[in-house]
């Protein structure tokens, strides 16, 4: 059986606390200043038996942000009502930030039973707590009275919960590990340790793991859960992990232990949150929050588009503005409190982490639209952000509790490139309005450019290179543009007429590289030779490379046709001797230096004239084509 974490739940003074020490024999109250007021203040941690730990939690208003870093990790609640008070505000609260979490299962503990004589006053109190919980769709496992001056009800309810065969789902097919960090502490003689609840995947000892948002990188030094060491814990286990070389002051109630890279930083998410039907606040555009993190809380600002105000039991998504940077994965749950004074107001689930990544301009655009459920949302962001197309291992790793995505792609028909690139038919209808697009602005901005080098089409574009081919493959079987002299044409393009003064400079500039004969010539030396405005001059050498009078080598250097062809017919002979051709032998045999050489022959290489082997070229096939 996995390892089931319980949290305690209920208002201050119900006997939260003594019900665990009858429980589990143990004083979860352990700081002095607790002792001696009383009152639960921070976290404590007990343990049923191997299985069952039992997490117990502040019942204060004061202290609602550790009740909430403790229900972080919980899986199963048990609610403590007092017999005397009945439902109480602490006891709602507790019970919405269940709720906002996704635990609504466990048990319910009525205490104080000795001081209420009247027994249909317990069941009165039983039926309102019946009848409060069905409106969240809680499944209450079995009521319990309990006595704890005299036990009465303790053993059975310590029986009910060992004996529940109540599980928690797990999905093993997640290897990548997240924990949020509840405690940290020193130990002598180990060093740094962080407790928490495994929510993702599995760690070993030796391990590498990462802590955010600091994004250190250590390795696990030893593992104990359950107060026993052991090498491995799994998703659901509580877990005590010693960090190598990590000191105190990199950690903090909320920090997250997981694989490196796998989870980043953002400041700003897109949420679908729901107001508590106990709120009386509004939630305004704008209006400063409290956000409960995992085990953490942060401040942000909620952006609201469509609306001025959420008022309570409404749903809506939004973007949070987060006041300073956060590890939160996509489906990550929250609980939203008013900033002053404190109450819980709402919650939610993260739609989308990385706005700032996916959506450079238009992130108001999509806000509304983005679906909840995961696969759908899976298309949806496939298609939002089409143009900044994804590996399916970044995929993965933005799903990082769906580990479908081979399955969903099969089933909503997304398509991968050879390098899987993930793309769907929509992404290539608009990368085809794009393109064609760019190719009227270029061709107006370029007159006398009638092919666009697949280069000049990345940088501008900057696609991923698989899907650029697949558009521009489309495109060709449309017949709107063709593949011609190294680059694209738009089918479409006509070029103009040219004056007498072009032709005139058109033949200046190739008689200039011209006369510069076997040895490339840069532009900045055509420029200062000419003296032609930089951009005219680019034109008339983009008019001569593709009328073929001059070849462009790369790296601004250019050659006279005549003198390459004469180049290829001196190389045709030295191979006609020698298998092989070194750096030295090429200078010597054109008579250049090692700064014009290398170009050229890396030119030579490029359209396959030579192939390289290690520092040596030997023939290739064009040489004699």
């Amino acid at each position: 059986m996995s390892q089931v974490v319980i949290g305690t739940a209920g208002h201050i003074d119900h006997g939260k606390t003594s019900l665990v020490k009858s429980l589990t024999g143990e004083e979860t109250d352990r700081l002095a200043e607790e002792r001696q007021r009383g009152m639960t203040i921070d976290l404590g941690f007990a343990y049923l038996n191997e299985n069952f730990t039992i997490i117990d939690v502040p019942g204060h208003e004061k202290f609602i942000r550790n009740m909430t870093a403790g229900a972080a990790n919980i899986h199963f609640g048990l609610i403590v009502i007092a017999a005397d008070d009945g439902i109480m505000p602490q006891t709602i609260e507790h019970i919405d930030i269940l709720n906002i979490l996704g635990v609504r299962k466990g048990w319910v503990a009525i205490t104080k039973i000795d001081i209420v004589e009247d027994k249909e006053w317990i069941d009165l109190i039983e039926l309102e707590i019946c009848e409060y919980l069905s409106k969240y769709n809680f499944e209450i496992f079995s009521f319990n009275r309990i006595n704890n001056l005299t036990g009465e009800g303790v053993n059975g309810l310590k029986n009910k919960i060992l004996s529940s065969t109540v599980q928690k789902k797990l999905d093993d097919s997640v290897n990548y590990f997240r924990m949020n960090v509840d405690r940290f502490f020193t130990k002598k003689g180990f060093g740094t340790i962080v407790t928490g609840t495994v929510i993702q995947g599995k760690a070993t000892v030796g391990d590498s793991i990462e802590i955010l948002p600091n994004n250190i990188v250590t390795k696990i030094r030893g593992i104990q859960s359950l107060g026993d060491s052991v090498n491995i814990v799994n998703k659901g286990d509580r877990a005590a992990i010693n960090l190598q070389n990590i000191k105190l002051k990199n950690l903090h109630r909320g920090s997250v232990i997981s694989t490196p890279k796998i989870i980043k930083n953002t400041n700003k998410v897109i949420a679908r949150i729901s107001m508590v039907d106990s709120t009386e606040w509004v939630l305004k555009n704008g209006q400063r929050v409290r956000l409960h993190f995992g085990t953490d809380e942060i401040l942000g600002r909620a952006i609201i588009k469509n609306q001025k105000k959420i008022m309570k039991g409404e749903a809506v998504n939004i973007l949070l503005n987060l006041e300073s940077e956060l590890p939160v994965a996509l489906d990550d749950r929250f609980v939203m409190r008013s900033y002053s004074p404190m109450d819980t107001i709402g919650g939610g689930i993260v739609l989308d982490p990385y706005p700032n990544e996916h959506y450079s301009t238009n992130i108001h655009g999509v806000i509304d639209n983005i679906p909840a459920n995961p696969k759908d949302r899976f298309y949806f962001l496939i298609n939002s952000i089409w143009d900044k197309s994804k590996h399916i291992n970044e995929w993965e790793k933005i799903f990082i509790n769906y580990n479908k995505i081979e399955n969903w792609c099969d089933e909503l028909g997304i398509k991968k490139t050879r390098k899987n690139i993930l793309y769907t038919k929509e992404n290539i209808a608009k990368g085809k309005i794009k393109l064609k697009t760019y190719f009227k602005k270029f061709h107006l901005k370029n007159s006398f450019r009638n092919v666009v080098a697949i280069e000049t089409i990345n940088s501008s574009i900057n696609w991923d290179q698989d899907f650029l081919e697949i558009v521009l493959n489309e495109l060709i079987i449309e017949k709107m543009i063709k593949k011609s002299n190294g680059g694209y044409s738009f089918v479409s393009f006509s070029k103009p007429s040219l004056t007498k003064t072009q032709i005139d400079q058109i033949d200046t500039v190739e008689d200039f590289i011209k006369k510069s004969g076997l040895v490339p010539i840069r532009n900045f030396e055509i420029q200062k030779g000419i003296n032609y405005k930089p951009s005219h001059l680019q034109d008339l050498i983009y008019l001569l490379i593709s009328d073929k009078k001059i070849a462009g080598l790369g790296n601004d250097f250019f050659i006279h046709q005549n003198h390459l062809e004469s180049m290829l017919s001196y190389l045709r002979t030295y191979f006609n001797e020698s298998k092989e051709m070194s750096v030295s032998d090429f200078k010597k045999l054109m008579g250049l230096t090692r700064k014009t050489a290398i170009p050229l022959l890396e030119f030579l290489d490029k359209k396959n004239y030579t192939i390289r082997k290690n520092n040596m070229r030997i023939i290739g096939q064009k040489l004699y084509e």
